[in-house]
């Protein structure tokens, strides 16, 4: 071929897909899950069941996975000891900012958001 042949066609990157919000706290795990339990027992009306979820996304994993579920559907949040957390909420894409963040935001003083979660970061099964 010669040094005027066609490139080859790039394909486009596909663009993230955000499921949820990423935040970080200085309150620790077990302390962050107790303000994030009140606050959606606040938004909720009622108190809220949180289960254990099993982490199927990519390392390091979580300390903690918990599952509760909402009017909407299920949602998760996963939290390291580092004061990393991940909040994937089934309405996501209608509520980025649901009522539940104000909430917990009133609770715990350090929370603050640090960007949004991608699907390729977060797993539960």
């Amino acid at each position: 071929m010669g040094i005027f042949g066609r490139r080859k066609q790039r394909r486009p990157a596909r663009p993230p897909e955000y499921i949820g919000r990423k935040f970080h706290s200085d309150a620790g795990v077990e302390s962050s899950l107790a303000d994030f339990r009140t606050a959606l027992g606040q938004q909720m009306g009622a108190e809220p069941v949180l289960t254990p979820a099993r982490w199927t996304g990519p390392d390091p994993a979580p300390e903690r996975v918990v599952a509760a579920r909402t009017a909407q559907g299920t949602a998760y949040l996963a939290l390291w000891a580092d004061g990393a957390m991940h909040f994937v909420a089934p309405d996501y894409h209608q509520t980025p900012t649901p009522p539940l963040v104000g909430l917990w935001k009133m609770r715990d003083g350090s929370l603050r958001g640090t960007g949004s979660v991608q699907a390729d970061e977060f797993g539960v099964g």
